[in-house]
């Protein structure tokens, strides 16, 4: 959403250390910025680089250090920045998991988990912790004990960001909106969640106790499967950005969870309105709509209403891309991939889950011959250019992985991205369990996504197996 990040700053993309001296004020404008935490060194949220020299860091409730948090978890920083948004410095940094407890139910087709009688969806977007393997839903168990971070959907559900495993005597964790308040027998619902709160440490209530439409964080040690009830120990209000005295910017990620119209609409379940002056970035104002992915930056008018000056549209990223590096720019922000160019910016999220854990990862940790994972989109389109929306360095692997749109060539090869592929020996399926000949396959494919996994012979990939994929990567 911000110009990229000069000097130093853009050779870390979203995260590593930097040698800029805490910001003092001149310059600077008082923020409150909500947003998926894309790198560290300091912490970098919303494409600003936040310093934390003086920060007090919170993770639900808790006082906590730096190294505690992770790359997808979403925070919400109280601070400041200068003009140009690049560098900021966070007085508070509060982040709370939307939930966290046992998995009781899993949906490999549909990508989705339940955890407390809360829907989480899983998509490329969803970071995972090194001890889910592998690292997507396939990792996940039926009875795991998982920790969630992400962003409401229209829906109520949680669009995953980041998902880690807990263990046994995790405290159980819900945030959500109350309905279905009952204050006599002290119980309410978060979306099919039932809390009994009526033995709970109630704080932040003006009136004492729980109203229809708080957004709380609710904690508890006791869940029944039975009849879905968590009994709450602590249940604690979540104050709006105007009690918390954002000032006069507001940065805020989201989907949009109600569509009316372009000029209104909300953004994480809070009012958002548009003018004649609203800049869009990476879309026009025809891509509002219910469930995009966006990041608003404005001002409060006199009804909390957010007024947004910039409404960027923000992707998952529908390409992915996972070899052994071949080249690294870090001044320059680029590495290639399987001979294309990649490039990382302020927003891309930078993690290490090599055995090597970097925590403040950036691009100057890269060398030539490291195994990255990487999911982005082709800009300018119809070049071979990848924008990296998340880059991975993983354990090292001579395995390739290629997804993008398929392109005809001569049997038994097609390409994907310019890279020529070698179907000869590949095993191919459609959708879940159908197989295909190969003849059947370069038929069908036209017009797709395809995704394959196989080695780099010099410039060509010799696919092992081969899926027809539909699968829009933004797709909540």
């Amino acid at each position: 959403m911000v110009a990229a990040i000069a000097g130093l700053a853009v050779a870390c993309g979203g995260g590593g250390s930097s040698n800029m001296s805490s910001p003092s004020s001149t310059g600077m404008s008082a923020v409150m910025a909500t947003g998926t935490i894309s790198g560290f060194g300091s912490i970098f949220v919303n494409g600003t680089e936040f310093q934390t020299t003086n920060a007090t860091i919170r993770k639900n409730g808790q006082t906590v250090d730096q190294s505690q948090l992770a790359v997808g978890e979403v925070a919400r920083i109280k601070g400041e920045k200068n003009d140009a948004g690049t560098q900021g410095a966070a007085e508070e940094v509060d982040v709370d998991e939307a939930v966290a407890g046992p998995i009781s139910a899993i949906d490999a087709t549909n990508n989705v988990v339940t955890v407390l009688a809360q829907t989480v969806k899983i998509n490329a977007g969803t970071s995972f912790s090194n001890n889910i393997q592998p690292a997507d839903i396939t990792g996940l168990h039926v009875g795991d004990i998982i920790r969630v971070d992400g962003l409401t959907d229209s829906s109520g559900a949680t669009v995953a960001t980041r998902i880690e495993l807990g263990g046994s005597s995790s405290p159980l964790q819900v945030v959500g909106a109350v309905t279905n308040l009952n204050s006599t027998n002290h119980t309410f619902m978060i979306n099919a969640l039932n809390v009994d709160y009526s033995s709970a440490n109630l704080t932040g209530f003006s009136s004492g106790a729980p109203s229809n439409g708080d957004v709380v964080e609710v904690q508890g040690m006791s869940f029944s499967a039975t009849n879905t009830t968590l009994t709450a120990q602590r249940v604690a209000r979540e104050m709006s950005e105007q009690e918390e005295g954002a000032g006069d910017g507001i940065e805020r990620e989201g989907l949009i969870t109600r569509f009316a119209s372009a000029t209104d609409f909300d953004v994480a379940g809070k009012p958002v309105t548009t003018t004649s002056s609203t800049v869009y970035r990476n879309g026009t104002v025809a891509g509002l709509a219910l469930n995009v992915k966006v990041e608003v930056e404005g001002t409060l008018n006199s009804s909390n209403v957010l007024v947004a000056s910039v409404v960027s549209f923000e992707h998952n990223g529908a390409i992915e891309l996972q070899a052994q590096v071949s080249a690294v720019n870090a001044s320059g922000g680029t590495i290639t991939l399987l001979g294309l160019p990649v490039t990382v910016n302020s927003t891309t999220r930078l993690e290490d889950d090599s055995a090597a854990q970097v925590q403040s990862f950036s691009l100057n940790n890269v060398s030539v011959g490291d195994t990255i994972r990487v999911r982005g989109y082709v800009n300018p389109a119809g070049s071979n250019t990848v924008v990296a929306t998340h880059l991975e360095r993983v354990t090292p692997t001579t395995t390739v992985i290629l997804q993008g749109p398929f392109a005809a060539a001569t049997s038994p090869d097609f390409t994907v991205l310019g890279i020529t592929i070698d179907a000869s020996a590949a095993t191919i399926v459609a959708g879940e369990n159908a197989s295909l000949t190969l003849a059947q396959f370069l038929s069908q494919a036209v017009g797709h996504g395809v995704k394959v996994a196989g080695t780099l012979s010099g410039a060509v990939v010799s696919a092992a197996t081969i899926r027809i994929d539909d699968e829009n990567a933004d797709e909540n």
